[in-house]
């Protein structure tokens, strides 16, 4: 199905009960279980749950890893379904998403409260200090106006997020990837993909993310920015269906967002073969001024 960082098939076992299954292999620089055990315990523990994530199914051995005939790791997780929204995007679907990070984040809190999240893997993000510091080589598809802002923004973060409290009404292990892409829906559920990103971070990352393209819509995608109020404020409400909000979690998630998005600069710079491999990738820097405040 993908070959990115990890390389992802879709397996059908046949039988008088059909399912499907996800074969995720790890890549060469992850060699120890240690390294995904976080990942696999807090996902075991959301389908205990019954929450609309990836479960991982043990092997014969009882084990959720298991090492490939090549030397990497993979798990075995029950396949996901679902259907991503854009156009179709509703307030119902973020307050669905809200109840849904909600959920997760008060089941990693019950691990880590329990001993049982081991690890201190940071969640995903950008090297602010690279870009603050303005050790960041000029890019040639990035303006350089756009390139100051984008400095000018990533001193202004490293300052505010230092100030964010750290406890666990306001951090803890989370997705840290939970954009509108690794967002399915199915019935009157959300479900989540992809938590080869997890880690610990601000809870406020895991809302920025289903809002970024919302508020910062890229090229091919439905322009939301009308709804984004409304849409926002869904989002907030379902989160507060599972746990209290920590104080000041909107100015978070703001903050978060434009966090992001120096992520995003970052990964269409670094990651991508060039920036146009995906449509959106040059205009996205071309715009890259337009995402931070004065």
């Amino acid at each position: 199905m993908a070959r990115l960082d990890c390389e992802i098939h879709r397996l059908r076992i046949e039988g008088p009960r059909p399912r499907e299954l996800a074969l995720r292999i790890y890549p060469p620089r992850i060699t120890t279980a240690t390294s995904i055990a976080d990942e696999i315990t807090w996902l075991a523990a959301l389908g205990a749950e019954r929450l609309h994530v990836p479960t991982p199914q043990r092997a014969l051995d009882g084990e959720f890893i298991h090492r490939w005939p090549d030397g990497r790791l993979a798990v075995l997780l029950s396949w996901v379904d679902g259907r991503l929204r854009d156009k179709g995007l509703r307030a119902l679907h973020l307050k669905r998403v809200g109840r849904l990070a909600g959920a997760m984040h008060r089941v990693s809190q019950s691990l880590v409260d329990a001993g049982r999240i081991q690890g201190q893997r940071p969640g995903d993000g950008p090297e602010l200090d690279v870009w603050a510091d303005s050790r960041r080589a000029l890019h040639p598809a990035l303006p350089h106006a756009g390139q100051q802002r984008v400095e000018a923004a990533a001193r202004r973060l490293r300052e505010e997020l230092a100030t964010f409290p750290r406890d666990a009404s306001a951090y803890g292990f989370i997705h840290s990837d939970l954009h509108l892409w690794n967002l399915l829906f199915e019935g009157q559920a959300a479900g989540a993909i992809d938590f080869s990103e997890c880690g610990w971070a601000h809870h406020a990352l895991d809302l920025a993310a289903p809002l970024q393209y919302l508020k910062h819509p890229v090229v091919g995608n439905h322009d939301q920015r009308e709804n984004y109020p409304r849409l926002r404020d869904a989002l907030f409400e379902g989160y507060a269906e599972e746990r209290p909000w920590p104080a000041g979690l909107e100015r978070q998630v703001e903050a978060h967002i434009e966090f992001r998005m120096i992520c995003t600069i970052e990964w269409v710079l670094d990651c991508w073969p060039t920036v146009d491999a995906r449509p959106w990738g040059r205009a996205l820097l071309q715009r890259a001024g337009e995402f931070f405040p004065d």
